[in-house]
């Protein structure tokens, strides 16, 4: 259980510090603020496949 946890904590904090990155880098890079969106949305996206997997599992044993 603890692993579980500390791997979707992992996640959502990687996909904070994509989302910080992408705005924090704006005036260095043109479409660093839509590729830091998008990355951090694909990584919160999948942290939520792989909780609901995880709950779904649980659930069905």
């Amino acid at each position: 259980m603890q692993r579980q946890q500390s791997i979707t904590v992992f996640l959502l904090m990687l996909g904070i510090a994509a989302i910080s990155l992408g705005m924090a880098l704006k005036n260095v890079f043109e479409y660093s603020p839509i590729a830091g969106w998008f990355l951090g949305t694909v990584i919160l996206i999948v942290n939520s496949i792989y909780t609901g997997v995880k709950i779904k599992k649980k659930s069905h044993t």
